[in-house]
């Protein structure tokens, strides 16, 4: 150990910018003759550089004409400080990478469970988050930077420093936050370090001012074993323009006063001759292109030229970076990335992460999973025993579809539900497949995942039956491993390696080196935990813990090359003591280079201040210094400077700078359309700029009739406001007015006719559509008759027109139409086409309340099974009726004779059956008890396991009091399916003097769907006469009036809607005078049914209260008012007649509204055919509108 002497540390001052000549001079001859001045040689100087990219550059330089470089002369302090460490033999410096992490939580775990951290984990049962183990390294990480860990008395420190040696001397290595201390304690001591032996001084380039205490101590206690020179620029401390000094001296002013062993050069300060540019920017965005466009002009005009771009904000605009870079011609930026950043990583985690957490066996993760083949979730399993076609593969939309109705979340007792849902057998036969299947594919799923389940979810699996649900077979499965870690292998092991690797891209990582990472961190973890003696989780939510943090922090290290030397991106530490040719300054804001102090945890302003820590003008000081350095360090500097925008203005070095040289803001101003531009996306602005001034582009655009898009919602607003409004001397619009209308008012279809218009039904014209009519001080709007479907004009600009279903190519081929469909159709042509025809719609997202649509088919199910039950018959065909007086069954529950209590036990018994997730506890589950029943959970939970009969109560009693007054209808079917009569489905045909508005012949269309409810009504007062014999056996013409056809049995076609805020008169009307399912429907019964005549239609809705409604023919005129068949209402009885009529109609208003509505039908399907796939928003179709994200002239009201 060699005698400590004093500090030999000198300084001088030194002018911001390039490498001094002097030093580059001297290093070229020290590599030629590399020995000391003891040796008689030149000096042998080492260099410390303020950053590694600095050391990097001069290296490269030094390199030219094949130069042989000594490298260790070239340090940074960082890299010093690893000599140092070597050169003491200190134990190896530990990794700070994942599974350190891991080791040291759980440590930080076992000490807050001995109290440890008194302050922030205060009880020995809290639990101790990886936040809070984050949060104590990055605070210790600060503080050893700045030597202010030992004597720190904020909460945690100490203790946390504890567990760091204890891992220390476990690991037996070094942990990086005690490295520096450790060195200077050894260079204090007297230690010599070896590297230093035959070192003659150290030069110390320029620093800035806020390098760590830690740097400082150590190059100090480095000073007292060989000389240290200090060049640092000159300027104002507190300013922070000046370097940092080791000790507060004196410059060196002269030559002579120099230390020995530098050599000797003159001590002046230059004046900079760097070219400075200012060029403002309309908008900080443009930085990515001013920079790229002023980069390849200057890489164009010399081979030679280095360019640097300084971006503060470097970080977040990797990928803006990258593009840019990428139409130059430079290498991509390739940062290290996570393993979980990887698809095979992020599946994996997704995968582990399925059983748990609050949302485990969610829809939406095993939707996710299902739909991913980026992984293969479970080993190949043989072939199903008994019938081929079932395989382990899911259905994800009969899964979205079992979630809603037996509302599935996510969350503990989910993999129970998921079971006990798929294992029931299937409702329908065409699910009962895919259900088995899907049933399979989950069941082989958790299997594989068994050593990683939840000790619950393992339980439910280990004691489910495992048998299919439709097969009634037992379902084959394959092995499961025994521990977590021995999956994860088998799941690694599965993966097939050749087909990705085909698919890399060759700048991502490639699967192989992803699975190599994860195998080898979770081997060093492995390692680590047996060295330190901490347990090794096998199976369950411990080890899953462990290896999703291990996922989600491992690293996967880039293979790829750095940008080239002539082109480098940096940010302003890694650019400080480099020099250029030219150096660009982009991204310069106050946003992108944010100067405030970092937050860290547990450190408040009070210790800051006491310890002087994180000072407030640190960041800006530093920003200077950085500043002075890039305004001297190239020939020719050019600053983008955003300020024009005032919501971006530049950040303080930049605004203090322009203040002093340019306050008059008299600089140039970029503007793309000046300067040529590499950029495609640049190049395409620019033409768009021009063609808006109506210049003809540089480049001709690649999709011509793409250029007016953006010009379709202001083309689609104002043909809207000039729709004609005003009416006729009858008070509604002119028949020329059709063409020119995209919307109508829906309220309009319903409300009464003004006192002073004449109805539409006995109009001098028919169909009329409304208008607007009146003083302007009294004006009103009159009745319309459904205008739709629309077909507005073109505008004759044919790319506008052939976006706007003018053209040909959408032609639709629909061989069989549902309702829903037409329906989507009616309301907006395009919506129909994006959503029915291209499937673009939006994804259903599964909330936790009950989706209403459950809600919904759950009443419907109650009602119906309610009736078939008591009334002895199967939903979906046809009922037979026994009239006679000793049949046992009874018509109608009206005439069942069944008390109240009965029916009502019989309901609820039947809600227990369709919804046995009522039985759970939560509050979904609560309040639909409460609302449906009546009943409290605690009483439904106490009823369901012996049903006795019980008092009606809640919305299924007051829906079974409402059935009890239909006592003039007998239920004659329930959910009748329309393909029953012909698979092909129904063809609905109108004659064409029938047909509206212009009497044209429209095709036929066929027709599927289920009727929700068909009621038989009685001929006579007495209700005795139920079926005609005498009637026709012919279906019924559209248009009796004039015929000699008669009815053999009257019907009314009901439609079961759920509704909890419409009211019930709104809803009925909107069924029948909005709405094309009850028309439809109706016509649908008729044709398969002849001699059957539909005399009422109307909406059931089941809410709040139960009400049928029913819209009742002029042919049906029951005398016996006593009897009930709903709530009669007369909507069509003022609007409609036949189209062949004059405003003295004698036809029955019901089926002129049925051939009204069959023509809107026809006339939709038909446009569809033709490709008529125009928007028509207004803001009811556009309100809910699937697809209205991807259409640009919708009108939600978000918009």
């Amino acid at each position: 150990m060699l005698e400590v002497r004093e500090n030999q540390i000198s300084n001088e001052e030194v002018t911001p910018g390039t490498f001094p000549n002097w030093l580059k001079a001297h290093l070229v001859k020290q590599i030629v003759d590399p020995r000391s001045l003891k040796l008689g040689g030149s000096a042998r100087i080492m260099v410390v550089y303020p950053s590694e990219e600095a050391r990097r550059e001069i290296l490269a330089d030094l390199a030219e004409g094949g130069r042989v470089i000594d490298r260790t002369l070239h340090q940074t302090v960082e890299s010093l400080a690893s000599l140092l460490v070597a050169d003491f033999r200190l134990p190896r410096v530990l990794s700070t990478d994942s599974s350190f992490e891991l080791i040291l939580h759980e440590s930080c775990q076992r000490e807050a469970e001995k109290l440890g951290f008194p302050l922030i984990n205060p009880l020995p049962t809290m639990r101790w988050g990886m936040g809070k183990t984050t949060a104590l390294s990055e605070l210790h990480f600060f503080l050893s930077k700045e030597r202010a860990g030992a004597s720190w008395e904020g909460p945690g420190i100490n203790t946390f420093r504890q567990i760091l040696r204890k891992i220390e001397k476990s690991l037996e290595g070094t942990h990086p936050d005690f490295v520096f201390d450790r060195l200077i304690e050894r260079l204090d001591g007297g230690e010599y370090p070896f590297s230093l032996l035959d070192i003659d001084g150290i030069i110390m380039l320029n620093h800035p001012p806020l390098l760590p205490q830690s740097h400082i101590d150590l190059m100090i206690a480095i000073s007292k074993h060989c000389p240290i020179h200090q060049l640092a620029n000159k300027g104002s401390f507190r300013l922070g323009t000046h370097g940092i000094l080791l000790e507060d001296k004196y410059p060196v002013k002269e030559s002579k006063n120099l230390p020995e062993w530098v050599p000797r050069h003159e001590l002046r300060l230059n004046n900079s001759e760097s070219i400075v540019r200012r060029v403002l920017l309309q908008r900080e965005s443009q930085s990515f292109h001013a920079a790229i466009a002023f980069a390849d002009e200057k890489l164009r005009e010399s081979s030679t030229m280095k360019i640097i771009i300084i971006d503060p904000n470097l970080t977040n605009n990797k990928g803006k970076w990258n593009r840019s870079l990428r139409d130059l011609g430079f290498p991509i930026i390739i940062e290290n990335s996570t393993v979980i950043g990887h698809s095979l990583g992020h599946w994996l985690h997704s995968l582990i992460q399925v059983g748990h957490g609050p949302d485990s066996f969610s829809l939406d993760k095993l939707r996710a999973l299902a739909l991913q083949n980026s992984i293969k979730l479970f080993p190949e399993i043989l072939h199903h025993s008994s019938n081929p076609e079932i395989r382990p593969v899911p259905d994800a939309n009969l899964m979205s579809e079992l979630a809603r109705s037996d509302h599935i979340l996510g969350g503990p007792g989910a993999l129970l539900r998921w079971i006990e849902t798929l294992s029931r057998p299937p409702h329908k036969k065409r699910d009962a497949i895919a259900k088995e299947s899907t049933l399979w594919w989950l069941l082989s799923v958790v299997n594989s995942l068994r050593p990683v389940l939840t000790g619950a979810d393992r339980i439910v699996f280990d004691e489910c039956d495992k048998i299919g649900c439709f097969s009634g077979n037992k379902l084959p499965l394959s092995a499961s491993t025994k521990t977590g870690d021995k999956w994860l292998m088998t799941t690694l092991s599965n993966f097939d390696v050749e087909s990705r690797i085909e698919n890399s891209d060759g700048v991502s990582a490639t699967p192989v080196a992803v699975i190599q990472t994860i195998v080898k961190e979770l081997a060093s973890l492995r390692s680590s935990q047996s060295l330190g003696g901490f347990n090794q989780p096998r199976m369950g939510p411990d080890w899953v813990d462990q290896i999703s943090t291990l996922l989600r922090s491992a690293e996967l290290k880039s293979s790829q090359s750095r940008l080239s030397s002539r082109l480098r991106l940096l940010n302003p530490n890694q650019a400080l003591g480099c020099s250029a040719d030219l150096l660009i300054l982009a991204n310069t804001s106050s946003i992108s280079w944010d100067l405030r102090v970092p937050k860290l945890p547990f450190l408040g302003d009070e210790e800051r201040h006491e310890k002087n820590l994180l000072r407030p003008d640190g960041p800006i000081r530093q920003a200077r210094h950085h500043r002075d350095h890039f305004l001297n360090c190239a020939n020719e500097v050019i600053i983008l400077d955003p300020s024009l925008d005032e919501a971006t203005p530049a950040a303080a070095p930049i605004r203090e700078w322009s203040f002093e040289q340019d306050p008059d803001d008299d600089c140039e101003r970029f503007e793309l359309d000046k300067i040529t531009l590499l950029s495609p996306r640049a190049h395409r602005q620019i033409d768009g700029k021009r063609m808006r001034q109506n210049i003809e582009p540089i480049t001709p655009a690649l999709n011509p009739d793409s250029i007016t898009i953006s010009l379709d919602s202001s083309l689609q607003r104002d043909r809207e406001r000039r729709q004609p409004t005003v009416a006729e001397e009858d008070g509604y619009l002119p028949n020329s007015a059709k063409n020119h209308l995209f919307q109508f008012r829906q309220e309009d279809l319903k409300k009464r006719s003004p006192k002073d218009i004449t109805p539409p039904r006995v109009n001098e014209r028919w169909p009329v559509i409304s208008a607007r009519t009146g003083a302007a001080s009294k004006e009103i709007r009159t009745v319309t008759i459904d205008p739709r479907p629309f077909t507005p004009l073109p505008v004759h600009s044919l790319v506008n027109d052939a976006r706007h279903g003018h053209a040909v190519g959408a032609e639709q081929n629909i061989s069989i139409w549902s309702a829903s469909r037409l329906h989507d159709w009616v309301r907006c042509p395009r919506a129909g086409w994006l959503g029915r025809g291209l499937y673009a719609d939006v994804e259903d997202l599964q909330t936790e309340d009950l989706d209403s649509r459950t809600h919904g088919d759950l009443f419907h199910n109650v009602h119906h099974d309610l009736l078939c039950k008591i009334l002895n018959f199967d939903m979906g065909g046809d009922r037979e009726i026994d009239f006679s007086r000793d049949s046992k069954i009874p018509l109608s529950i009206a005439k069942s004779g069944i008390d109240e209590e009965q029916i009502m036990k019989i309901a609820l018994e039947v809600l227990d059956d369709r919804a046995p997730w009522l039985n759970r506890s939560d509050a979904v589950s609560t309040n639909r008890v409460r609302m449906m029943t009546g009943m409290n959970l605690r009483e439904w939970m106490n009823w369901t396991p012996n049903p006795q009969p019980t008092a009606i109560a809640g919305r299924i009693g007051r829906m079974i009091r409402s059935e009890l007054e239909l006592t003039g209808a007998i239920p004659l079917a329930l959910e009748w399916e329309l393909t029953n009569h012909d698979e092909r489905g129904i063809e609905i045909e109108l004659p064409a003097e029938i047909t509206i508005p212009g009497g044209e012949a429209l095709p036929s269309l066929r027709l599927r769907g289920m009727i929700d409810r068909v009621d038989l009504l009685s001929f006579d007062e007495n209700e005795s006469i139920w079926f005609n014999a005498e009637g026709s056996e012919s279906i019924a013409p559209l248009k009796i009036v004039g015929t000699d056809w008669k009815p053999r049995r009257l019907i009314a076609i009901r439609d079961l809607k759920t509704s909890e805020s419409t009211k019930v008169d709104d809803r009925h009307a909107k069924g029948l005078l909005e709405e094309l399912q009850l028309a439809l429907y109706a016509r649908a019964w008729e044709i398969a049914h002849p001699g059957d005549l539909v005399v009422a239609a109307g909406i059931s809705v089941l809410g709040h209260k139960t009400t049928h409604l029913i819209e009742i023919s002029n042919h049906f005129k029951p005398t016996n008012e006593g009897a009930s068949f709903g709530k009669r209402t007369t909507f069509t009885h003022d609007r409609y007649r036949f189209r062949n009529e004059d405003k003295n109609p004698q036809s029955d208003p019901l089926r002129a509204w049925l051939a009204a509505r069959i023509s809107v039908a026809l006339g939709v399907a038909n446009g569809a055919n033709n490709g008529r796939v125009h928007p028509t928003p207004s803001q009811d179709a556009c309100k809910f509108c699937r697809v209205a994200e991807i259409c640009d002239v919708n009108l939600k009201e978000d918009n």
